[in-house]
């Protein structure tokens, strides 16, 4: 992300594989010596990713979305300036099943897009969303139809008819102004300590079961998520 944005581009595209990105590396989490040293280090590297996607206030940034995401995933797709996704894919933008109250800023991202309330009830609940209805949300921006490669066929051109706009340098400047705004209200950093002080209590605590959760679905067994797991966990859910 750092020598994309530092390119001489106008609009800088963030897409996956089949799956966008479901956040922390679980597999690779579960089979470390340490697993949650192994968690820990993996929550801070995709935060830098995230905090790279939300600070690039140079170029317009577009989140493409072929395939399903979850939790971090989702939350670092919605850094971008413009999220496009496709016809039938499924988001989760939540932690709590996972026993994880979350990071990669989405205390940030995701109130910005759909307002708090929602953003309560996205992430408390824990439902899986469809794309149709993230975009009739504000989750993401516009729905895309077609196969993967047409899908990321339109997601170019779609990026370059962005760049291409007579009004791309007032987005940008646009872009810019309301980050600093943002920014001088209450820092990236004060949301990443913030939810990093949460998350230190999932991970090293385990006080919501992350440990039993993460086995579960490492080794596609089906979590027990227990009321005394869950019901202290409303408002924040992951992978």
């Amino acid at each position: 992300m750092q020598y994309a944005v530092a390119q001489d581009t106008r609009v800088v595209v963030v897409r996956g594989g089949e799956v966008f990105s479901n956040g922390i590396h679980l597999n690779v989490i579960e089979s470390a010596r340490h697993p949650e040293m192994e968690a820990w280090m993996n929550i801070n590297a995709i935060n830098g990713v995230c905090k790279e996607i939300i600070g690039c206030t140079g170029q317009l940034v577009v989140a493409s979305m072929g395939g399903n995401a979850g939790a971090g995933g989702v939350m670092m797709a919605l850094g971008a300036d413009r999220v496009l996704v496709r016809e039938g894919r499924v988001l989760n933008p939540h932690y709590r099943t996972m026993g994880l109250f979350g990071s990669e800023y989405w205390t940030y991202v995701l109130p910005r897009r759909v307002g708090a309330e929602v953003a309560q009830s996205l992430t408390g609940e824990a439902l899986p969303l469809g794309a149709a209805s993230a975009v009739s949300l504000g989750l993401a921006d516009r729905l895309l139809k077609g196969s993967r490669e047409e899908f990321e066929q339109e997601v170019l051109e779609y990026a370059e008819r962005l760049a291409g706009r007579d009004d791309y340098e007032e987005l940008v400047r646009v872009k810019r102004e309301r980050r600093e705004e943002d920014e001088r209200r209450k820092p990236l950093e004060a949301y990443r300590i913030e939810e990093l002080a949460e998350m230190s209590r999932d991970m090293f605590d385990d006080r919501h079961g992350f440990a039993e959760a993460r086995r579960a679905f490492v080794g596609k067994a089906k979590a027990v998520a227990t009321p005394a797991h869950l019901a202290s966990h409303r408002g924040a859910s992951g992978l």
